[in-house]
């Protein structure tokens, strides 16, 4: 598994700091920022379904299960055969099953295609990644982040991203838009800039 790690010393953080110095004190609450990237596309966007609107731990345990159920091989064949009763037992909803064969669908008759990733944009990714149930544009942002681990992508859908920008700048009444439109000064690592909003206050 690939990782990506960014410290004070790193070029995109030197750039972002002279590109928007009030990023100093976002920058200097953590020494290093490490994010690992998922290589296994098809079984990133199996861990991004399951993960919906569950916290971390119980999202873990059903994971696990999963794998069990699978004999630690997830693939969309498997996936499209198994009984949904059998995904259900390992505490799966209805509807994620249904995501879950979506996903396991579009994979098999290609209406998406992981061979050419590299060649596309952003953009390009997201529109197709879509086009899979249960996958919207948040989870293909994640998808281009910590699977692809594109450098330049920031998600105003994001809930934790929105409430970190408004305390680094003391700004509680940003909107969406005006977060938007100050992510582009940060351009081209905005996902830079994203990983240390996340983990800003992770010592407090």
């Amino acid at each position: 598994m690939k990782k990506l790690k960014y410290n004070l010393e790193s070029s995109e953080v030197k750039y972002l700091l002279e590109k928007d110095p009030s990023l100093f004190n976002l920058f200097h609450r953590k020494d290093e920022i490490i994010v690992s990237i998922d290589d296994d596309y098809f079984v990133s966007l199996v861990g991004t379904i399951v993960a919906q609107q569950l916290s971390t731990k119980v999202v873990q345990v059903i994971f696990k299960r999963l794998e069990v159920l699978f004999n630690h091989e997830i693939t969309a064949k498997k996936i499209m055969e198994i009984a949904d009763e059998d995904l259900k037992s390992i505490g799966l909803s209805y509807q994620k099953i249904k995501y879950l064969k979506s996903l396991s669908e579009c994979y098999l008759e290609k209406i998406i295609d992981f061979s050419h990733l590299d060649d596309m944009t952003d953009e390009e990714i997201i529109n197709m990644l879509v086009r899979i149930k249960g996958i919207g544009i948040w989870s293909a942002q994640m998808f281009l982040m910590f699977s692809l681990g594109r450098e330049d992508v920031f998600s105003v859908l994001d809930l934790g991203l929105r409430n970190a920008a408004k305390k680094i700048y003391n700004q509680p009444e940003l909107t969406n838009e005006q977060i938007e439109l100050m992510s582009q000064n940060w351009k081209p690592y905005r996902s830079v800039v994203s990983h240390y909003l996340w983990h800003a206050w992770d010592s407090e």
